[in-house]
């Protein structure tokens, strides 16, 4: 069922609700209203009765016309009975059976005075009247036929006020439903538009009407999905024509030397030679690849992660470096000596040890002096750091909004050997282990990457 269908169905149910109970009250207090009415009126007949014919031992006909002078609406179906303390009949007007029930019905009177009874469809009133010392029974019963005439004609005009309100309620909230949902409408509309999903479509935006309701605020967040999935794309595409030239190089280099040792190489020592650089070019083929494959892999569905020690993979991290790079001079020290499980936290060894490995050839790579690896906890937070401070040659404030953007390299690069992959694997890494990764430069302090892990609180789990 579309929601505009389940809104107004529940928009009609809600307000025809309470149009019934309130077209309820009203009929049933009019309903009560017009017993009481008539109640009252079939008390003062009663008295009147008694005044003229017990007190003044009037005839038939001198009642009649005072009845007639005093209620100029005479009761439809009127009848009166007088029974004296006795319960025997005085006077009665009535039917046999309406006598019986009445003479039933004079030892609750004499419990409760005024009492009303029904009688069929006429209503009833007893009172006790005294006259000299004595002590007399008298009925009226009747029929209201104007107040159940009224009654009825209320009873049709609420019928039909609900039945018109139903529905105009019902063409009101498929009306107001639609012109609600029209936004979502649209939002449809433009996701279908897009399909299938291709730049040449993302830079559609949704109206994002008063920007305060919630349809608004919807639409805001489409349209910041489409800003996000239109920055993906262009990452991607420039992350395809990077790494097609990073590829093309070295495989155009190896092509064009093989090609003109075949040519023109004679002596075994030019050819040597030209191995050499074509091997140098394929080595840097290897490596962009396996750093590629390392992007990947960092990026993977699901990531089987088990309580880790970090310093432990902060010393394999600078070993490997120390062993790739043997002119760099590295200084780890901890912000405490640690225990056996201080520096605990739940990763993937490999993955972080890769990752914080990165950071530090890069350190090396672009300074000549010592970088400084750092490894603390911050209590407070829950948090583990680590901090990779190098002197180097810094980053530019132009290239420092994009140090983590895959294959990209700062300007100040020149011939440093490297792919712009290494901070990319780094982020995505720290990421998956649900921590931080930034990076200052300052001329001062030089250039310094801080990573941040949440200490381990927790069972082993695959990250998805």
């Amino acid at each position: 069922m579309l929601i505009r269908h389940k809104l107004t169905l529940l928009f009609t149910g809600i307000v025809l609700a309470i149009q019934l109970a309130f077209t309820s009250f009203v009929y049933t207090f009019y309903s009560v209203y017009r017993q009481q009415g008539f109640t009252v009126r079939l008390q003062g007949k009663a008295r009147l009765f008694g005044r003229v014919m017990i007190s003044r031992h009037s005839a038939q006909g001198v009642l009649d016309r005072a009845l007639n002078a005093t209620d100029l609406q005479t009761l439809t179906e009127e009848h009166i009975s007088i029974f004296d303390q006795q319960g025997k009949l005085v006077f009665t007007n009535q039917l046999p059976a309406f006598v019986q029930k009445e003479t039933r019905l004079i030892p609750a009177l004499a419990q409760q005075s005024p009492l009303t009874f029904t009688i069929n469809r006429n209503e009833g009133v007893g009172i006790v009247y005294q006259d000299r010392g004595l002590s007399y029974s008298i009925f009226v019963t009747g029929y209201d036929r104007l107040g159940h005439s009224k009654q009825q004609n209320l009873f049709m005009i609420l019928l039909v006020a609900n039945i018109g309100g139903f529905l105009l309620i019902l063409v009101g909230g498929w009306y107001f439903a639609g012109r609600f949902l029209r936004p979502l409408a649209s939002m449809v509309s433009m996701v279908r538009s897009v399909q299938p999903v291709s730049d040449a479509h993302l830079h559609l935006r949704l109206n994002e009407g008063n920007q305060t309701d919630e349809i608004a605020q919807l639409a805001i967040t489409f349209n910041q999905l489409l800003t996000q999935l239109q920055a993906t794309f262009e990452n991607q595409r420039q992350f395809v024509a990077h790494a097609s030239h990073e590829l093309r190089t070295p495989l155009t280099t190896v092509l064009g030397t093989l090609e003109t040792s075949h040519q023109y190489d004679s002596d075994p020592i030019d050819f040597r030679l030209s191995m050499e650089v074509a091997m140098r070019e394929l080595t840097k083929l290897v490596g962009l690849t396996n750093s590629l494959l390392n992007l990947a892999k960092s990026g993977d569905g699901s990531l089987a992660m088990r309580p880790i020690r970090l310093e432990e993979c902060v010393m394999a991290a600078v070993s490997q470096v120390k062993r790739k790079r043997t002119g760099c001079s590295i200084l780890f020290q901890f912000g405490q000596m640690p225990d056996d499980d201080f520096f605990m936290v739940l990763g993937n060894e490999i993955l972080l040890t890769t990752a914080i490995q990165n950071v530090i050839d890069n350190g090396c790579k672009y300074s000549e002096q010592a970088v400084h690896v750092d490894l603390f906890t911050q209590l407070a937070d829950g948090l583990h750091v680590i901090t990779i401070t190098d002197q180097g040659i810094g980053i530019s404030p132009d290239d420092l909004p994009h140090v983590f953007e895959p294959l990209y390299r700062g300007q100040n690069a020149g011939k440093v050997d490297g792919f712009g992959v290494g901070l990319a694997i780094t982020q995505q890494v720290i990421q998956r282990h649900r921590g931080t990764i930034s990076l200052t430069d300052s001329p001062t302090t030089g250039t310094m990457v801080r990573i941040e892990l949440p200490a381990l609180d927790a069972k082993p789990v695959t990250v998805v």
